[in-house]
């Protein structure tokens, strides 16, 4: 238990306000009289100063590093860390002796241990960086957590209660994991809402965090890849909201829809379309949802955002059906965010522009209301990330740039 070494901006305001002093003396007529003692006072608190500067680092290091190295990370570098602790602990137990500011300076060989210590805590600090560097490289999530939040994942891997406190910051959508009685296999995602998706596989955990957070990323995207075909495969396209996440129910539907639409544009049955998603709608507006409960509660979301999605899919084939689309490429379809099952990979198209999906989890956030501005902004942002290019939402407040 150290005090810190504090109010180090007063005294070192004093300090210079003497050099400062010493300096105007010197145009005294009578400085000759007194300049050995000038000499010396100035040459003291040239020392002091430069000490003070030197242990203000090691200490704003020292505070850094010293919980870290106390975890008994890097046992590599555990020795010259070692070896700074106990040269800082009795520096500062000698100030807490004799906390006179000069007698700072009056002690022996202070200049060279310092300079030391402040070399020795940086390459502890490189060593640290490179360690840290080398974590985010095999599992590059970790960029989006801090040097503190990762060190405290890395010193406590296998501590359940640990990881659920930082998965909302490696992962978009899952807020908390479900384990087994064993507390050694993550088997289920959970959304905020409380949805709860079983992993397949389930991922198994282990000492390299790294590693296992990094299966629990690809087991994410294979078990929500696997859900996505069962649910288009569901007899009549008409899958059950329960057995299903919001994110895949979505999806399915859009890939149904786009099916849906092409085989009536070929037809020209479009009409007939447009009166079936209306039942669709009537259908999912009127189901009952029971007693309120968190099972509950996920399936009005569910429904919410399908609900949304089949409004605007009522308002696509209104469109195509204003201007007459009698080919699949027509513009007024080709402009349509378009999804498509192929090989049991979902594949999104936009006018010329394809991209795969990438299955990320997402919970259940809530959906944003399709206006002609979101298809302008879907269409020249797709097109520029097809170009290489990126792109930025600007207008005006409340037009939902953000969304």
């Amino acid at each position: 238990d150290l005090d810190e070494y504090r109010e180090r901006k007063e005294i070192t305001t004093k300090v210079g306000d003497n050099r400062c002093l010493l300096q105007s003396l010197k145009d005294s007529p009578y400085y000759k009289h007194f300049e050995d003692k000038a000499s010396l006072w100035e040459q003291r608190l040239a020392d002091l100063d430069e000490y003070m500067e030197h242990l203000k680092t090691i200490q704003r290091k020292w505070v850094y590093l010293e919980p870290i190295f106390g975890r008994g990370a890097l046992p590599k570098e555990q020795p010259r860390f070692q070896n700074v602790d106990s040269d800082f602990r009795a520096i500062m137990q000698d100030i807490g002796l004799d906390d006179r500011v000069m007698a700072l300076a009056a002690q022996t060989g202070l200049r060279t241990k310092l300079v030391q210590m402040s070399d020795q805590l940086t390459r502890c600090q490189k060593a640290l960086n490179e360690y840290l560097e080398l974590k985010r490289s095999v599992f590059p999530r970790f960029y989006f957590i801090g040097d503190d939040d990762l060190l405290e994942i890395l010193g406590q891997s296998t501590d359940p209660s640990v990881i659920q406190t930082h998965l909302k910051k490696l992962f978009a959508g899952i807020h908390s994991v479900g384990f087994t009685a064993d507390h050694k296999t993550v088997q289920e995602m959970h959304s905020q809402a409380g949805e709860a998706t079983p992993l397949t596989p389930e991922v198994r955990i282990r000492e390299e965090v790294e590693v296992w957070l990094g299966e629990l990323a690809t087991s994410m995207q294979k078990t929500l890849r696997q859900l996505l075909v069962a649910c288009v495969q569901c007899p009549g396209g008409s899958p059950d909201p329960q057995q299903f996440p919001s994110q895949i129910l979505c999806i399915a539907e859009q890939i149904n829809f786009t099916q849906g639409v092409e085989q009536a544009i070929t037809r020209g049955t479009l009409a007939q379309l447009k009166g079936q998603l209306q039942q669709k709608l009537q259908a999912y507006t009127s189901v009952d949802i029971g007693p309120v409960d968190t099972g509950a509660i996920v399936l009005d979301l569910k429904l919410k955002a399908l609900i949304m999605d089949i409004i605007h899919m009522i308002e696509v084939v209104s469109l195509l059906l204003e201007q007459g689309t009698a080919t699949l490429e027509d513009w007024a379809w080709q402009k349509q965010l378009r999804y498509y099952l192929q090989n049991g990979s979902c594949h999104m198209r936009m006018c010329d522009a394809e991209f795969e999906y990438t299955y990320e989890y997402q919970g259940n956030v809530p959906k944003l209301v399709h206006t002609p501005l979101t298809d302008k902004c879907y269409l020249t942002l797709t097109q520029g990330m097809h170009m290489g290019f990126g792109g930025n939402p600007y207008g005006p407040a409340g037009t939902g740039k953000t969304e």
